[in-house]
């Protein structure tokens, strides 16, 4: 009979091994380039590097579940690390989105306000967010450390815990946020509307970084709808273990999160059109001076 698990294991550790360059060249590119160094730059670079992390994670977690090494799980301590840190990176992942979408927030409904557009907000944004993950993941660290080595205490109040704080909270804050910006743009568009104004360079310069900001959000909301759909399942079914359910089915639901990390990176070069017209152009040149 297929073990579905092993295969499983061995496509997941195959396209985490494959991207891992993806995410390391954008973040390589966002801090060496220095025109690059904007602030919408630096939270999405924050997104990229924990994505980097967790690319890089799965891929040794996998890879040593694949050949049987017990190298991460062979000490009560190795095993504690081994297993908080996939739900701490899933946190800083869902955590930094959620960043983005408070930080986007700010800048559309305070345009005048220089201080949400600069570097010094989107860094102390990032603090802020590595601080509170850190901070809730206590409870995390604190219940595994006392789970036996090849446990993951099913039938714990630690499910339902990680479960809030990596889908429930998130998705809530989330569209409470968003909320908040679609009231703000539809009064906005009204006020446009009703007030007929004459229209100078630096109201254009407003209005092209108004619409920078939504195209920016809803990119941010598709890659939160997109988490969400790839790692809600699981942590849903992990939280349900009481009830009866098939052990294929987390199986085969493990293997979502995998293509949700392969899209999040991709869409990340789709979507900053500079880097990857830096790389296109970079690429060219290389090729020129070859033929030549």
């Amino acid at each position: 009979m297929i073990d579905i698990l092993y295969i499983v294991l061995i496509i997941q550790a195959i396209i985490f091994i494959l991207i891992i360059p993806f995410p390391l060249l954008y973040l390589l590119t966002i801090i060496f380039i220095k025109r690059f160094h904007t602030a919408n730059n630096i939270l999405t670079a924050n997104f990229c590097l924990i994505c980097l992390m967790c690319v890089i994670y799965w891929a040794i977690v996998k890879t040593s579940s694949i050949f049987d090494i017990s190298i991460l799980y062979g000490t009560p301590i190795l095993w504690t690390l081994t297993v908080s840190a996939g739900n701490i990176i899933s946190c800083l992942v869902v955590h930094s989105l959620v960043v983005i979408t408070i930080s986007r927030c700010f800048t559309i409904c305070f345009p005048m306000k220089r201080f949400y557009k600069n570097k010094t907000w989107a860094y102390s944004s990032i603090s802020v967010q590595w601080m509170f993950t850190l901070l809730i993941s206590i409870p995390i660290l604190l219940h595994n450390s006392k789970l036996s080595v090849g446990d993951i205490g099913f039938y714990s109040w630690i499910w339902p815990y990680t479960l809030s704080v990596i889908v429930t909270i998130p998705v809530i804050v989330n569209i409470i946020f968003n909320g908040i910006i679609a009231v703000f743009v539809r009064s906005s568009s009204r006020r446009v509307h009703e007030v007929n104004v004459v229209i100078t360079s630096a109201t254009n310069k407003n209005h092209q970084q108004h619409r920078r900001d939504i195209k920016l959000l809803k990119h941010i909301i598709f890659l939160f709808i997109v988490f969400i759909l790839g790692w809600g399942p699981i942590y849903i079914v992990l939280t349900l273990r009481d009830i009866i359910l098939p052990d294929f089915l987390y199986n085969v639901l493990q293997i979502l999160p995998t293509f949700t990390i392969t899209i999040q990176i991709i869409d990340l070069f789709i979507y900053n059109h500079e880097v990857r017209q830096y790389w296109k152009e970079r690429i060219n040149r290389c090729f020129n001076k070859t033929r030549h």
